[in-house]
């Protein structure tokens, strides 16, 4: 038998999380006052939900085929509360909805049926039709908004509107444990990863959600941001004294579509072959964790190097 980790269940409750923008969501997590009944000892032990997002106040259940069709090996036989294992889980479902909504969470139930399985209700995975099904699944629960798309490999886009990180920061959503915003105009955004590839790296970014680097701007347009680049750049190069300052943009329409510039100092002293892109190769998981309290003092010395016309913004 496949792991847990590998099950259907979870697969789709990754492709959820990717959606939301909240990938340390809760898998099979247990709330205190949410109990299945009584078992021989007399207690009530917690019922898991599939999947909570906190951020979200959303709780997410994939129901596979048992929940919605007769299996005699998975139905029959009696339980503590004197039903049958069928008619247990049925009531369950039905307590896990109820109990959401008495403390004002949403709960969205993706069946089986809505993607493409095999005769034993069993996913035949194909990741671009999967995830199209889940998007329409949340939008059409609400938990989306219609202008929320998650374009998919071969469809030209990524996150969009409130699946997106850098639209979320630029709607004025707590993205603290994300993302610390340096500075902002109607127009564009400077903000610290709370996970860089190096010590002191700041990104750029449009506040209206575009994704080409050159094709979704005018040419006044682009001058414009790259005006902020330019004056981000100086003030890292001022503030961290690094061996070289890096401007580039990365990015993939098939994960955070988003166009950012990324400001990355080069630290003096790295030897030549861990410069470049080397010094950007994260492929090992190897990015730099800064702490809340350190980022904010990041963000006041780079803040005290911005050029007079930003620190008036």
């Amino acid at each position: 038998m496949a792991p847990r980790t590998e099950s259907d269940e979870k697969y789709i409750l990754d492709l959820v999380a990717q959606v939301l923008a909240e990938p340390d969501y809760r898998w099979q997590h247990r709330f205190p006052t949410l109990l299945g009944d009584p078992g021989r000892d007399g207690k009530r032990r917690t019922l898991p939900v599939d999947g909570y997002f906190p951020r979200h106040q959303l709780i997410v259940e994939y129901w596979e085929r048992q929940h919605s069709a007769p299996i005699p090996i998975m139905d029959k036989g009696p339980t503590v509360s004197g039903v049958s294992k069928g008619d247990q889980r049925r009531l369950y479902d039905q307590r896990r909805q109820l109990w959401a909504r008495a403390h004002g969470l949403q709960l969205v139930v993706l069946d089986y049926r809505g993607f493409e399985t095999d005769e034993q209700g069993r996913l035949i995975r194909e990741y671009v039709r999967d995830m199209r099904a889940v998007i329409d699944a949340l939008r059409a629960a609400g938990v989306i908004g219609r202008q929320t798309q998650r374009r998919l490999p071969g469809e030209g886009a990524g996150f969009e509107g409130e699946g997106c990180p850098v639209c979320l920061l630029a709607q004025g959503a707590d993205m603290a444990d994300v993302y610390h915003l340096l500075w902002r105009d109607a127009e564009t955004m400077v903000y610290l990863p709370r996970a860089a590839s190096v010590y002191g790296q700041v990104q750029v970014a449009p506040v209206d959600h575009r994704e080409q680097v050159t094709g979704d701007w005018t040419l006044h347009e682009y001058l414009a941001l790259q005006r902020v680049v330019h004056a981000v750049a100086e003030a890292v190069r001022q503030a961290l004294r690094p061996e070289r300052v890096y401007i580039l943009s990365l990015g993939s329409q098939q994960a955070l579509a988003h166009v950012q510039w990324q400001i990355i100092p080069c630290p003096p002293g790295i030897p030549l072959e861990f410069q470049e892109l080397s010094l950007l190769d994260t492929r090992d998981g190897e990015l730099v964790e800064v702490s809340l309290e350190e980022i904010r003092k990041l963000g006041k010395l780079l803040r005290g190097h911005l050029p007079a016309w930003m620190r008036k913004a």
